[in-house]
């Protein structure tokens, strides 16, 4: 479904992102980990058309440019680390907000588009806050609200930059389940930076290392996760094991 191509990214002549060359199929549940300020972010923004001028991204062999956006808001959802509204919109609104993509101009809120949002909202555990004021939301219930706007949105492919990291340990495994559920149950493509390694080893099939704007190792938890290579890129010793409950890798930093 993407695919890029020989990326290259800068920031005032300052290289952010060097020579950046992936795929993702249709389906597939990508991690993106790595340290402060290894272009993560800066990625995810040039995939999603926010930044540089895209030549080198990919969806369907065609290139951003050349998919109209509102083809491309049916195709790709994004959630940054933080969104904020000029106006206090109630939160349905915000969600609801996802369903423009699916709209006829001028047109009004449909009964299943209602119905899109309402599914959202009991998904993402948010439907007490239906009629509050987005502004009135802390950051954790506001970033749910969010990620229940790019549900609704219904998107063949979801991108999200540290979705869980303004949210208790229940609703950050409520969120790489809802997820989860999307990938099994419609085939929604989840591209995912996180610093939770444990939660991308359990959840994620791929992970791609981001360090110093390269890929520094992409594959499944098991090939990528090694000690040396997690020690150098973050500059700490851990520990490495596999959870008896989950079977899945768990990595633990230490200090000696």
């Amino acid at each position: 479904m993407l695919e890029v191509r020989n990326l290259n990214y800068q920031y005032r002549n300052l290289p952010v992102l060097k020579n950046i060359n992936f795929k993702i199929a249709k389906g597939e549940f990508v991690g993106i980990i790595g340290p402060n300020g290894a272009g993560k972010s800066t990625l995810l923004k040039v995939v999603t058309g926010l930044l540089g001028d895209q030549e080198q991204v990919f969806y369907d062999g065609k290139t951003v440019k050349e998919i109209p956006r509102k083809k491309f808001a049916r195709m790709v959802g994004y959630v940054p680390q933080e969104t904020e509204f000029s106006f206090a919109y109630p939160v349905a609104e915000v969600i609801l907000m996802g369903r423009y993509p699916h709209m006829k101009n001028f047109a009004f809120y449909s009964d299943r588009d209602r119905q899109v949002m309402k599914d959202a909202m009991r998904m993402l555990d948010i439907e007490q806050y239906e009629y509050r004021n987005f502004t009135e939301l802390s950051g954790g219930e506001k970033q749910r609200v969010v990620i229940a706007g790019a549900v609704a949105q219904e998107p063949r492919m979801i991108v999200l930059d540290e979705p869980t990291s303004a949210l208790d340990l229940h609703h950050q495994i409520a969120i790489y389940r809802t997820l989860k559920n999307l990938q099994r149950e419609k085939n929604t493509t989840i591209l995912i930076v996180t610093h939770d390694i444990n939660l991308a080893a359990q959840y994620c099939e791929r992970i791609l290392i981001i360090y110093e704007g390269q890929i520094l190792s992409d594959g499944p938890p098991e090939e990528v996760l090694k000690f040396k290579r997690l020690q150098e890129t973050f500059g700490v010793k851990v520990y490495i094991d596999i959870n008896p409950i989950t079977k899945s890798l768990y990595v633990l930093p230490y200090d000696t």
